[in-house]
């Protein structure tokens, strides 16, 4: 059974002015239409007068010659010459007696149909000579006279006419038309900017703001749709925190048992026979290595978590934090002969203080676990050159491959040292809670050309 494809669903602004345009352009061809015919009939109506008067003025000239005996047209030649000088057509006419003797005029119109009622002038079109042409027929019938007044004359002026009136009538009406859309086009622009206030209302957020939106505000064809927005962000909201609550019971439930199990399993190395012992102290590393994988899976639970940081985004002061986790690692990096050093600067930022403590402390572990003996490690921050804050960490270590750098920020990958034991997580945690502060994260060699630098700037706050 095949499946049918949806078809996209246009724009509202394009839809409205689709339905409107189109009905306004019918209505155009509608009116030039009528229009067109209206005025050519009225142009026709003239020409076909002055056809008539000429046939019924011929009539009036027709008298009996001197024996009483033959009918013959009182038309002077000059008179004949005013009638056939028309500068756009050809005029011709004919006047014949009923028995068919020519009694003036052109004898090619005998071909033409002669009318049948008397006294009353018939206007048809017809084809004289291969060529089209109006005639007016007259039969005269009076004062002892009966005859057929045949008067013809070419289109030409008819068809000038013609297209002149479709010009004057076509050109108006253009002009009202666009000059409606334009008023259409810009009516709807501005009737529909309250929905794009509304989408840039909704657009300008982060995701992690999930105040409701303002239905007075609203338009009210929109109102349901804002309704059921605000009931949407309401749910993830609610969601966000059942999830933070499920995940801080978990960190807590999983924490202390594993220190539980890690301080029975030093407590038992001790009063174990030496030959046991060794074996039991294999135990030890895989059971930190799982504490602390552990952790670090929950801390990076915890930093995806939108409605964390939106219900604890709070003015935080780097350098304090730097300092705390320097103290934190200091002891570690001593052990291994690390130079752990500090450049604080005053800087503030808003977000959450956990999860940026959670940043810096990878990045120091992380530094501290892939460091030789004998190393430096910098922590730096303040304020930035755009106003905003950064972070920086370096190390003159090994540094990261160029190639690796690209990927080492995601989930369970590790760099060109695979022997030094880790999680994977770390660099993965640094990036999500970079990304949950809106901060832009660049991994380079050290100023020394070698080593790695961690550079995090964060956006000026917004007050």
């Amino acid at each position: 059974m095949m499946l049918r494809r949806r078809r996209e669903v246009r724009p509202l602004r394009a839809r409205l002015l689709a339905f409107i345009s189109w009905p306004l352009l019918i209505l155009l061809a509608l009116s030039v239409f009528a229009e067109y015919r209206s005025a050519i009939h009225i142009a026709s109506q003239a020409y076909d007068n002055a056809l008539s008067s000429t046939a019924i003025a011929l009539a009036t000239r027709l008298e009996r010659d001197d024996d009483d005996v033959d009918m013959e047209v009182d038309l002077p030649p000059a008179a004949d010459e005013i009638l056939r000088a028309d500068p756009y057509d050809q005029v011709r006419y004919l006047v014949v007696s009923t028995q068919g003797k020519v009694i003036a005029g052109d004898t090619p119109l005998l071909a033409l149909p002669r009318p049948v009622p008397s006294n009353r002038v018939q206007l048809e079109d017809a084809v004289l000579e291969g060529q089209p042409v109006r005639t007016a027929a007259y039969h005269y019938v009076g004062k002892g006279m009966d005859a057929y007044v045949l008067v013809t004359e070419t289109l030409n002026k008819r068809r000038t006419a013609a297209g002149q009136i479709l010009f004057a009538t076509i050109g108006p009406n253009v002009l009202i038309i666009a000059a409606a859309l334009l008023l259409v086009y810009f009516g709807v622009r501005v009737a529909l900017r309250p929905l794009d206030d509304l989408s840039d209302q909704i657009a300008g957020r982060s995701g992690l703001d999930f105040r409701p939106l303002v239905e007075s505000e609203a338009p009210g064809e929109t109102r349901a749709l804002v309704r059921s927005i605000n009931r949407l962000m309401s749910d993830l909201d609610e969601a966000g925190h059942a999830q933070q609550a499920f995940l801080s019971n978990a960190a807590h439930q999983l924490r202390t048992p594993l220190a539980g199990l890690q301080t029975q399993l030093e407590l038992t190395l001790g009063e174990l026979p030496p030959d046991a012992r060794s074996r039991v102290s294999r135990l030890q590393e895989p059971l930190g290595r799982l504490a602390h994988l552990t952790q670090q899976m929950l801390a990076l639970a915890r930093s995806s978590s939108d409605a964390v940081l939106a219900g604890e985004r709070r003015p935080v002061q780097l350098h304090g934090l730097a300092a705390a986790v320097v103290d934190d690692f200091l002891d570690a990096a001593v052990a291994k002969d690390i130079d752990l050093g500090l450049e604080p600067g005053e800087a503030t930022v808003q977000g959450s203080a956990w999860m940026l403590r959670e940043m810096l402390a990878n990045l120091v572990e992380n530094a501290i676990r892939y460091l030789p003996r004998g190393g430096r490690i910098t922590l730096r921050c303040g304020p930035s050159p755009a106003g905003g804050a950064c972070i920086e960490v370096e190390d003159d270590g090994p540094g990261i491959p160029e190639a690796a750098r690209a990927s080492i920020f995601e989930r369970f990958r590790r760099g060109g040292d695979t022997t030094t034991p880790g999680s994977g997580l770390g660099l993965a945690i640094v990036r999500e809670v970079a990304d949950r502060h809106g901060a832009t994260l660049t991994l380079s060699e050290g100023a020394s050309g070698h080593g790695a630098l961690f550079h995090l700037e964060f956006p000026a706050s917004q007050d």
